[in-house]
C-alpha cells in the first residue's frame, strides 16, 4: 500500500520515505497459498514538517561547510578544541621532553650528512616539526632530520654545490664553468631552495592525490633500499671514525672508491679519535641492548644515552683539549638564536627537479609508514592526501630559514609512542626543548667531537641492518619478493641512493608485470574448508589464478589446449570427459581474454570435451553477458556460482 498522509497547514513540509514491513493481510495458510508464494511489502511516503534539527541536517550553512573545510586542512582545529587535558596532558609533556632532548644529538649528527653545519639540523626539525602540527593527522610520528633523507640532500649537495666555502663570498675568483649551477652555491643557499622544492612537489603531489603511488613502494622494497642506504651513510662517518680526511665520491661505484680511498689513508688514522668512536659505539649500543630493558621494567621512557654521549664528549673535549692537542675534529661554532628569514634562492631550482622527486617521495613514505604504523596500533585513522599537504607545507614554510627537507624518523617516532604520546601537541614540548638549546646552549655544545656524532648516526643505523633478516623469510614465502629485496639493496648500494631507488622502483613494477603475465595455472583438485562433492571419473578441474588480459591470453589457451587435449591417466580418449575452470582468481578480462574463454570453449565443444566456467565474480560475467559474441556461443548453463554446484549438477545427470 502505498499512502500519503499530509497535513492542510501551510508549514513547510519535506518529504520523508518510511519502510513499513506490515504482516499481510490473510493467514499462514493462505499465504503459503499465494500463487508463487512471494511476499508483498508495503512502502508509505510521509510528508512531515521540518524541525529546527532537520533543517540543521538538511540545508548546512555556509559557515559550517568553511569550519568544515578549515577543519579538513588544518585537523588541529578540530582536535585541539576537543583535547582531553586530563587524560593526555601529562603523556604529551613526557614525550615531548623525551623527543626534544633526541632532537638535539640527532640533529646535529644527521645534518653532518648532509653537508651543512650540525646546527642546522636542529633548525630543520625545529620548523618543520613545530608547522606539521597543525596539518598533520598522524599523531605519533616524530617529524624532523633522519638519516636517509640527509643522505640524499648530501649526495646532492655535492653534486651540485661541490665541496664550497659556508661563506659565498669565499668564492668570488672562480670560473663559473666549474660549477654545475653556473656559480659557487652556499651550501646553506642550496638546501634551502632544495627544500622549498621538495615541498612544493609534494604539495602538487597532494593536488593531485597521488599518495596512492607510494603503494607501488612495499614493504620488501622499502626494507632493501633502506638498507642499501643504511651502507651508504654508515660509509659516509667512517672518515669521521678514523679521523681522516677522504674525498667524496658519486655515481656508480661510489661506494667501492670510498673504500679504496680509506684503505689508503689507514696510515693516518688518528687513533684518539678511533678509541673515542669506539667507546661511544659501544656506549650506545650496549647501553640499547643491556641498560634499556632494565630501565624499561620501571619506565616506558628510555634512558637519554645519545644526550649522555654528547654531554661526556663534551666534558672530555673541554678538560683534554682534544681539538688543540689531539687533532680532534669538533663542532667548533653553534651560533645562539635564529638566522633572519629570507626567500629561497628561485632561480636554479628547474636544476634540483630530478633530486626534489625522489626526496620528496622518500620523505613522505617514511611519514606515511610510521603513520600507519601508529594509527593501526591506536586504532585511529590517517589521511594519506592531508599527509603530503602536511609534510609539503612544512617543508615550504620552512624553507625560509637554512634547512634541509624533512620526514619521520624511526627511531623518535618509537620513543614518542613508547613514552605515551596522545597527540601531536607533544611537539609544543620537544620544540620547547630545542629552542631552549638553540637559544641559550648552542655554545656549550661547541666543544663536542664530530666522531661522537658520527656514533650516534652508526648505531642508529643497526635496526637498518637487522632487516637482512628478512631474507629467508622472503625467500621461503616469495621468490619475487626475495629479487625485489636483493635488487633494492644492491642497486643502492652499488650506485647511489637515488638512482637506486629509481632503479627499484622500476624492477618492482617489472616483477608486477610478470606476475600478471604468467599466473598460476593448476589442473590439480583444490579443497576447500568444507567437504566437496565426488568428483565423477572423467571430470578435472583447471584453476587459472589471476585476471585475463592481453599480456597473458596466449599463456592461458596454451594450457587450457593442454588441458582438452590431455588424456588422464588410466583413461581414454573417449567423449564425455569434463573440464571445469575455475575462474574464481579471474578478477577481471579484457577485450582479449573474453575472445579466449569463447575459443576455448569452441576448442573443448570440437574435441568433445564439456567445459563449464566456476566462480566467475560478477563484474566478470557482467562483461561476458553484455558481449554478443561471445553470449551467442556459449550458452548460460555452462556457468555456475561454484565448483560444489557444478558437481552436484553432474552428479545429478550422471543419475538420470
Amino acid at each position: 500500500m502505498i499512502g500519503c498522509s499530509c497535513s492542510n497547514t501551510p508549514t513547510k513540509k519535506r518529504r520523508i520515505i518510511k519502510l513499513s514491513f506490515e504482516s499481510p493481510q490473510h493467514s499462514h495458510n493462505s499465504f503459503n497459498k499465494n500463487e508463487g508464494g512471494e511476499c508483498v511489502f508495503y512502502f508509505r511516503i510521509v510528508y512531515q514538517p521540518c524541525t529546527t534539527s532537520d533543517k540543521e541536517v538538511v540545508e548546512k550553512k555556509p559557515t559550517s561547510l568553511i569550519r568544515q573545510k578549515l577543519q579538513q586542512y588544518i585537523p588541529i582545529l578540530e582536535w585541539l578544541p576537543n583535547y582531553k587535558w586530563k587524560e593526555h596532558f601529562h603523556g604529551d609533556v613526557i614525550a615531548g621532553l623525551t623527543v626534544g632532548i633526541m632532537h638535539v644529538p640527532q640533529g646535529m649528527a644527521y645534518a653532518s650528512l648532509a653537508g651543512v653545519p650540525p646546527v642546522y639540523g636542529m633548525y630543520s626539525s625545529f620548523f618543520a616539526s613545530s608547522i606539521y602540527m597543525f596539518f598533520g593527522t598522524a599523531r605519533h610520528i616524530s617529524i624532523g632530520v633522519f638519516a636517509v633523507a640527509s643522505m640524499m640532500v648530501g649526495a646532492a649537495r655535492l653534486r651540485l654545490a661541490p665541496d664550497l666555502p659556508l661563506s659565498a663570498s669565499n668564492a668570488s675568483s672562480v670560473n663559473p664553468a666549474d660549477y654545475p649551477l653556473g656559480e659557487p652555491i652556499d651550501p646553506l643557499i642550496f638546501t634551502s631552495a632544495l627544500t622549498l622544492l621538495v615541498g612544493v612537489v609534494q604539495v602538487i603531489m597532494g593536488v593531485l592525490r597521488l599518495g596512492f603511488l607510494t603503494t607501488y613502494l612495499s614493504d620488501t622494497l622499502v626494507s632493501g633500499f633502506t638498507t642499501g642506504a643504511a651502507v651508504h651513510v654508515f660509509t659516509s662517518q667512517l672518515n669521521k671514525v678514523l679521523g681522516v680526511k677522504l674525498p667524496r665520491h658519486e655515481g656508480i661505484g661510489m661506494i667501492v672508491r670510498m673504500y679504496r680511498d680509506m684503505i689508503l689513508s689507514l696510515g693516518s688514522v688518528n687513533f684518539v679519535a678511533l678509541g673515542i668512536s669506539i667507546f661511544g659505539i659501544l656506549f650506545l649500543d650496549l647501553g640499547r641492548t643491556f641498560i634499556n630493558p632494565m630501565v624499561k621494567k620501571f619506565s616506558p621512557i628510555p634512558p637519554p644515552l645519545e644526550l649522555i654521549l654528547v654531554i661526556l664528549g663534551v666534558i672530555i673535549s673541554q678538560i683534554f683539549n682534544l681539538h688543540d692537542s689531539y687533532d680532534i675534529k669538533t663542532v667548533y661554532n653553534i651560533p645562539r638564536g635564529f638566522p633572519s628569514p629570507s626567500i629561497p634562492r628561485l632561480d636554479f631550482l628547474p636544476a634540483l627537479i630530478s633530486d626534489a622527486v625522489p626526496i620528496a617521495v622518500v620523505c613522505y613514505m617514511f611519514v606515511m609508514s610510521m603513520g600507519k604504523l601508529f594509527a593501526k596500533k591506536h586504532k585511529y585513522k590517517t589521511d594519506a592526501t592531508q599527509e603530503l599537504y602536511a609534510i609539503g607545507i612544512a617543508s615550504a614554510l620552512s624553507s625560509f630559514f637554512p634547512v634541509y627537507p624533512v620526514g619521520a624518523s624511526l627511531s623518535r617516532s618509537s620513543v614518542c609512542e613508547m613514552s605515551g604520546a596522545n597527540t601531536q601537541l607533544y611537539t609544543v614540548f620537544s620544540s620547547l626543548l630545542l629552542l631552549t638549546v638553540i637559544l641559550l646552549l648552542g655554545p656549550f655544545l661547541e666543544p663536542l667531537p664530530m666522531c661522537i656524532l658520527a656514533c650516534i648516526v652508526i648505531v642508529s643505523l643497526k635496526s637498518l641492518f637487522m632487516q637482512v633478516k628478512e631474507l629467508p623469510r622472503l625467500y621461503k614465502i616469495s621468490k619475487y619478493d626475495c629479487a625485489i629485496w636483493l635488487v633494492a639493496c644492491l642497486s643502492t648500494v652499488l650506485t647511489d641512493v637515488t638512482t637506486g631507488l629509481v632503479i627499484s622502483l622500476v624492477f618492482a613494477l617489472f616483477t608486477l608485470v610478470l606476475r600478471q603475465q604468467w599466473p598460476t595455472f593448476s589442473n590439480e583438485v583444490l579443497h576447500d574448508e568444507t567437504p566437496r562433492q565426488h568428483i565423477p571419473e572423467g571430470v578435472e578441474i583447471v584453476r587459472f589464478g589471476g585476471a585475463l588480459h592481453f599480456a597473458n591470453v596466449t599463456l592461458f589457451l596454451d594450457k587450457m589446449s593442454e588441458s582438452i587435449g590431455r588424456v588422464p591417466e588410466g583413461e581414454s580418449l573417449i567423449e564425455g570427459r569434463t573440464i571445469i575452470l575455475d575462474g574464481s582468481p579471474i578478477a577481471n578480462v579484457d577485450t582479449m581474454g573474453v575472445d579466449a574463454l569463447r575459443d576455448v570453449f569452441n576448442d573443448s565443444k570440437k574435441s568433445g570435451v564439456q567445459l563449464f566456467y566456476c566462480g566467475l565474480p560478477e563484474d566478470v560475467l557482467s562483461v561476458l553477458r553484455n558481449d554478443e559474441n561471445f553470449s551467442s556461443v556459449v550458452p548460460s548453463s555452462t556457468f555456475f556460482s561454484s565448483i560444489d554446484q557444478c558437481l552436484l549438477s553432474l552428479s545429478q545427470q550422471q543419475s538420470v
